[in-house]
């Protein structure tokens, strides 16, 4: 495959994801556009994900990556993207899946002028299922640190900034990687198509409430360190949305 300015580099950690990741491999697969290369990064996996990938899909644009230890996922996630050469970048976790139009809808908008891009998605648990939805064509730093809009990252495109982005190993490492984008590139951009589908497991990390809105504090308190009254009002705006969004989508 010939590298262009449009190719897209998907980082996909595994774990024990025997259940789900053939369906998420060929979502990627059945992308309509062409240009990109997966790196499935192994996370130490204890059941067959690792051999079942390997038999399964042969294709040169997917590349099996193996952790020598468990390391979870946001080091996982490191691996992938130092491996990744690519100019944009996405990722897809194992469990969700992206419909066929997805990175050709995204790299349309980089085509446009934007360096960050999300999209429209439907959200599944065990009980119910909801489309969320964002009524504008931005979503703002703003808005996105108040959590008026919950960003899937299997949604995420973003074109690599010339001072990298890694992720630090805290607990909820994706908004803090997220926060990052947003510094870097002020807005995103919205795709208002459902363009992925995510699939929230039971046993999620981040099903624990109580623990999640320690991580989230412990975050605001290493974003605005000097500034305790900016902490709080947005813990605030994060237990409102968070019972919002619970209301609305149980």
């Amino acid at each position: 495959m010939t590298t262009t300015d449009e190719t897209v580099g998907i980082v996909m950690p595994m774990y024990n994801a025997r259940a789900t990741i053939a369906r998420a491999v060929q979502s990627v697969l059945d992308q309509r556009w062409p240009h990109w290369h997966l790196y499935i990064v192994n996370d130490k996996s204890t059941d067959d994900s690792l051999s079942f990938v390997r038999e399964k899909f042969k294709d040169a644009r997917i590349t099996v990556l193996e952790n020598a230890q468990n390391m979870g996922a946001a080091e996982t996630r490191n691996v992938g993207l130092r491996a990744a050469s690519e100019p944009l970048i996405a990722f897809l976790d194992s469990d969700d899946e992206w419909q066929p139009e997805k990175l050709t809808e995204q790299v349309n908008a980089v085509r446009s002028g934007e360096n960050f891009v999300i999209s429209h998605y439907h959200y599944k648990t065990r009980s119910a299922e909801h489309d969320i939805t964002w009524s504008a064509a931005q979503l703002t730093k703003e808005s996105f640190v108040k959590k008026q809009f919950r960003v899937c990252f299997s949604s995420v495109l973003f074109r690599r900034p010339e001072q990298g982005i890694l992720f630090q190993r805290k607990g909820h490492e994706d908004f803090l990687f997220l926060y990052e984008l947003f510094t870097r590139y002020h807005h995103a951009r919205v795709i208002n198509k459902t363009l992925v589908n995510y699939y929230e497991l039971s046993n999620s990390l981040s099903r624990n409430k109580n623990k999640a809105a320690k991580w989230h504090l412990d975050l605001l308190k290493i974003i605005y360190k000097n500034n305790p009254l900016k902490v709080y009002y947005y813990y605030g705006w994060y237990m409102f949305n968070g019972v919002l969004f619970s209301l609305k989508h149980r």
